[in-house]
């Protein structure tokens, strides 16, 4: 086992060098994914066996990052939410969707939530790591009005057709690590799929407790993403509050919020929501980088605070129609 360490994470799969000035290090894999994957397709194996596999490549890709980081003071990639519990009923989280890794057979990645028909909202490291692995972003499934993962059948799929991601984000803890995604056609509106609402423009949650939604790890050890939706209450600390349970160096920003909840692999994009006692639920946060190992210290777990984005996600959106009429 790795020795105990402290290292800044962000919260998909792959390791963002540079969240705390480490040298970048590169994916190894013996065969490239895209190549194996297309083997797959053409021997026709079954999709229990394509995400078997992937699930083995993203054991291997997690024990060779940790073999190659364990001298640096790192940074890894993933969340996940641990002493959560199960979700009972997809439409308690209708605006949750799955990005899946793979195209061919469905492997969750990163959560994202829908705030339009036709509009996904996740972070911006989940979408530059789904770049880097498949060489871009567009025609990445997205699965929406699931929560047991094992049983996809009644999901709405699907594909991303066009991506923003907010010009301020360097691909390290601390930038703007927020991303809008647009899909190819609207998702069906149900009691099982549902938009969620924005805040209001810098609308401020300090104190209030919401909750965190996601299929990331539920045990620190595990090695495998939660196959039913978990969820957790997680209290919203003040900006001094959480500097105070922090490092002193810890990349903090006025546009993120802290969360007491312990997420790690897995729950990246996860939504931080508030149910105000009357009204809809409000979309606080994304889940973009914590402390591991995960939960370390009781450290809070920090996400992108959605609050600080309503202008830029409006402007993107009309952006996008002015230039598709």
């Amino acid at each position: 086992m790795l020795s105990l360490r402290l290292c800044v994470v962000l919260l998909p799969l792959l390791a963002l060098a540079g969240a705390i000035n480490v040298p970048q290090q590169q994916l190894s894999v013996d065969i490239p994914l895209e190549n194996l994957l297309q083997k797959f397709k053409d021997n026709h194996l079954n999709t229990n066996t394509v995400t078997h596999v992937i699930e083995k490549i993203l054991e291997k890709v997690k024990a060779d990052q940790g073999q190659e980081e364990a001298s640096l003071s790192s940074v890894d990639i993933e969340p996940y939410i641990i002493d959560g519990y199960q979700v009972q009923g997809v439409d308690n989280a209708p605006h949750l969707v799955s990005m899946s890794m793979s195209s061919v057979a469905y492997a969750h990645f990163c959560a994202g939530s829908i705030i339009f028909k036709s509009w996904v909202l996740t972070a911006a490291h989940c979408v530059e790591e789904l770049s880097q692995l498949n060489g871009g972003i567009i025609g990445t499934p997205i699965y929406a009005g699931i929560t047991n993962r094992s049983n996809v059948t009644g999901a709405q799929i699907r594909e991303v057709d066009f991506a923003s991601i907010h010009r301020s984000f360097t691909g390290v803890a601390g930038s703007a690590d927020i991303a809008l995604l647009h899909v190819s056609q609207p998702f069906v509106l149900s009691a099982r799929v549902q938009p969620i609402t924005l805040p209001d423009n810098n609308e401020d949650y300090s104190n209030k407790t919401t909750i965190a939604y996601g299929w990331g790890l539920t045990d620190v050890d595990g090695d495998e993403y939660s196959k039913e939706l978990q969820y957790a209450f997680a209290p919203l600390l003040s900006s001094s509050d959480c500097a105070g349970k922090m490092a002193s160096d810890a990349p903090l920003t006025t546009s993120q919020v802290c969360a007491q909840i312990k997420v790690c692999y897995g729950d990246g994009g996860t939504p931080l929501v508030y149910w105000p006692i009357d009204g809809p639920a409000e979309l606080v946060g994304l889940g973009s980088w914590s402390y591991m190992p995960c939960g370390y210290g009781n450290r809070p777990a920090v996400f992108t605070s959605v609050s600080s984005y309503v202008s830029w996600i409006l402007q993107v959106i009309s952006a996008y129609y002015q230039l598709n009429k």
